[in-house]
């Protein structure tokens, strides 16, 4: 991983000597004076564009989307109606191990950084139990992990390795829009239990065994906008913007935040164009279009655009790529252009972590690890699924653990409270983290578990 800390390093010190006010020019010029390759910010893949976030395979295949999203909600999708589908199966459980099948894209532009990834998968089920491994009726957990490049071609490949050679009872998608789409179809057509952070809910409210652990995209932009309503004290909508990268994947939320914040403008730029080139929407010169601006886009985009804006306007956002320190401490680099940003995140700020978890901290020591907010979101998705597969009895199987889920409530005090009575998209909690660039640019905690503004 040297070459990739390298090339964020110079990407930092490219962005740093950009001019302090104005436009800024020549962004994606200095992007590749700088080595040429995405930082590992993420949101787009080796060939420059963000995936194949129309819903394709990365081949041209269409992926299984049936359009279903509010309909399944409703009518209790995501696993409320299992029957016996994958009952007696116990792939992947013995007397003493239960597997477990991780992916996430640490290549091709990765938003996930290989060393931290590496030990975080492991972090809680090694070292969650005073120091020692945690036991789930009787049962260690062992992880089995896949690189998917950030395609979902990859991703539905690996997926299906981990499931049918390396016996992997479970599948979590550990981040991307489309490949944890891609997967969690896959999964879906084999009755493989799949687990992730919230992100779409197009083409997934239908899937009887996918369970989002965070809120989705479409669950959290409301709150979005009254966030920005009551606490930001913008409420004439023609000082709000969005910026929501053009796929698919995206329009759900795009749709939702309209719906929200009626009248404000919204711009969807394409999938292979370059964050500096939404700066002229946002900054006339130095003078701001927009008051807030909420940015849905891959992190690359996102700081690039920060950076190219000489105007300076509050940046707001929801999912998960976003509240990465990486991505502050970036965007601290180039002139403090990200100062400030609040974005909502899964759990409250790795800064934090020591209040909301202190096993968290102690488990690192004892693995002889530093840990970093990669860990931490793997610390607390773990937690999400020991509580799942605990509630799934010891007599393990699939059937099992899907009909113990579907319909039951879990509380970890790291992910938000979940609630799948409803159906898949159960989470009920963000937290919202605030970007400050003392000390090199990190979030902190401003809200922790929060659901209304």
């Amino acid at each position: 991983m040297t070459r990739k800390r390298t090339t964020l390093a110079l990407l930092a010190a490219a962005l740093l000597i950009l001019p302090a006010c104005g436009q800024y020019d020549g962004v994606h010029d200095e992007f590749e004076a700088a080595g040429g390759e995405n930082p590992g910010l993420g949101g787009e893949d080796a060939t420059g564009t963000e995936g194949t976030a129309d819903g394709t395979d990365g081949t041209g295949t269409t992926g299984t989307d049936d359009g279903n999203t509010d309909e399944d909600a409703a009518s209790g999708g995501g696993g409320n109606d299992n029957g016996d589908a994958g009952n007696g199966d116990t792939t992947g459980v013995t007397a003493d191990t239960i597997t477990i099948g991780i992916h996430a894209p640490l290549t091709g532009a990765a938003p996930l950084k290989q060393e931290s990834f590496e030990t975080g998968k492991d972090l809680y089920w090694q070292y969650g139990n005073g120091g020692g491994p945690v036991e789930i009726h009787g049962r260690t957990v062992e992880t089995v992990f896949a690189d998917d490049q950030y395609r979902p071609s990859t991703a539905r490949q690996v997926c299906q390795t981990m499931a049918e050679e390396q016996k992997a009872f479970a599948l979590i998608g550990a981040g991307g829009t489309d490949q944890i789409q891609a997967c969690a179809q896959y999964a879906a057509g084999e009755n493989v239990p799949y687990l992730s952070t919230g992100v779409t809910e197009t083409g997934m409210g239908s899937l009887d065994t996918y369970f989002a652990a965070s809120m989705t995209y479409k669950q959290q932009v409301p709150i979005l906008a009254d966030y920005i309503k009551n606490e930001l004290g913008v409420t004439d909508a023609s000082k709000v913007a969005a910026v929501v990268t053009n796929t698919p994947n995206f329009d759900d939320a795009a749709d939702g935040f309209t719906d929200a914040f009626d009248g404000a403008e919204v711009f969807r730029p394409d999938k292979n164009e370059r964050g500096s080139s939404a700066a002229g929407n946002l900054c006339t010169g130095t003078v701001k279009n927009y008051d807030v601006v909420f940015v849905l886009t891959s992190p690359t985009f996102y700081l690039e655009m920060a950076a190219a804006s000489g105007c300076r306007p509050q940046y707001v956002g929801v999912g998960v790529s976003m509240g990465l320190d990486q991505v502050a401490s970036t965007g601290c680099s180039a002139a403090s252009s990200t100062e400030g940003a609040r974005f909502f995140n899964p759990t409250p700020a790795f800064a934090d972590a020591n209040e909301y978890d202190p096993d968290f901290l102690a488990a690192a020591d004892a693995a002889g690890i530093t840990p970093d907010d990669v860990t931490w979101m793997m610390w607390g998705q773990s937690k999400v699924l020991h509580q799942m597969l605990d509630k799934a009895g010891e007599d393990l199987d699939r059937g099992a653990f899907l009909d113990a889920v579907a319909g039951s409530s879990f509380s970890t005090g790291v992910f938000p409270d979940l609630n799948y009575k409803n159906g898949p998209f159960g989470a009920t909690q963000v937290s919202v983290l605030r970007n400050v660039c003392d000390g090199g640019g990190h979030y902190e905690t401003d809200f922790a578990f929060v659901n209304s503004f």
